[in-house]
Parts: C-alpha cells; sequence; structure tokens
C-alpha cells in the first residue's frame, strides 16, 4: 500500500511537473502594429492621337481629327464620311502615370446614335495583346468608324458628320 501510494505520489508530481512546463512553454504573443498602403492609379490619355482615312468609292477621301487634352480621361474625335464604304481608324495613345498596374475593361462612346438610320459604325478596342499596362507603360486606343449606309439615297450630311466622345475604362490589374 505505501508502494501503491508512493506512485501516486510519483504521478501527481510528474503531471504537476508536465503542467507547470508546458505553462512555461505556452504564451500569447500580441503584435500591434499600423500598415499603409498607398498607391497611385492613373490612366489617362496622353495626347491627340493620329487617324488614317481610307475610302473605296468616290473622289472625296473622309477626314477625322482626335482631340484629347493631356492627362485626359476622354478623347473628342471628329469624323467627316463621304461615301459608303468611307472608314477612319484613330490611334489614341494611353499612359499609365500611376505607380499600379492598370487593366483595359472596355471603352464607350457617346453619341446619339441609338437613331438605326445613322449610316455610322463605331467600334472600340485596346490595341495591347494583354490588355495590361505595367506602371508608368504606354498603350494605345483604336477607335475604327465606319459608314455603312445601304440606303437607296444619301442621307443628309448631318449623318455623315460627327463628334464622339470616347471615355475607356480600366481597373487595377492584380
Amino acid at each position: 500500500m505505501k508502494r501503491k501510494n508512493g506512485v501516486m505520489l510519483g504521478l501527481c508530481i510528474a503531471i504537476a511537473i508536465v503542467a507547470i512546463a508546458y505553462a512555461a512553454f505556452n504564451a500569447t504573443l500580441n503584435v500591434n502594429g499600423t500598415i499603409n498602403a498607398t498607391g497611385n492609379f492613373s490612366v489617362v490619355f496622353s495626347s491627340n492621337g493620329s487617324c488614317q482615312a481610307t475610302t473605296t468609292a468616290g473622289t472625296d477621301i473622309p477626314t477625322a481629327t482626335v482631340v484629347a487634352s493631356t492627362n485626359s480621361t476622354t478623347a473628342t474625335l471628329n469624323a467627316q464620311l463621304y461615301t459608303p464604304g468611307d472608314v477612319v481608324t484613330c490611334t489614341i495613345p494611353v499612359t499609365n502615370n500611376g505607380n499600379l498596374k492598370a487593366k483595359y475593361v472596355s471603352s464607350s462612346v457617346s453619341n446619339n446614335l441609338t437613331d438605326v438610320s445613322t449610316p455610322i459604325a463605331v467600334t472600340v478596342s485596346s490595341t495591347t495583346g494583354t490588355n495590361v499596362i505595367d506602371a508608368s507603360g504606354t498603350s494605345s486606343i483604336t477607335v475604327v468608324i465606319k459608314y455603312n449606309w445601304e440606303g437607296t439615297s444619301q442621307p443628309p450630311e448631318s449623318d455623315t458628320t460627327k463628334t464622339f466622345t470616347i471615355a475607356s475604362n480600366y481597373t487595377q490589374a492584380i
């Protein structure tokens, strides 16, 4: 019995030592601090664009100009088309002035093109292969304006001379 009591006392002492050792090596570490995240996201049209015009019929060559104020988020394009098949392709430079990568999302063209009788068709696209502009990098937006008229008579000149406002949407590339 004495021996049993001694074993029990030894086990209690061993458990107490293990508990004290566990408590000595078990601690909670609290870390306090402040994190500041800063970034500059700025994708803009960097200058006026350049345009090339072609015609498939007629002698009048279509014309177009692009005006984009430096560091502007919109550009204005004025186009004069003369005959069906006239095409104007304009390239507008885009610069990422920020320190974050930017990804091309979409472009929009504003003008009252909701009238189905309007003979002008417009498409806008990014010309970057990956659609991502590195920080301080450059790219461009391409705008194609085409005279798609299939009517039996020439539409009024007001329908073949248009002013468009182009805006391109970018988001942070991750």
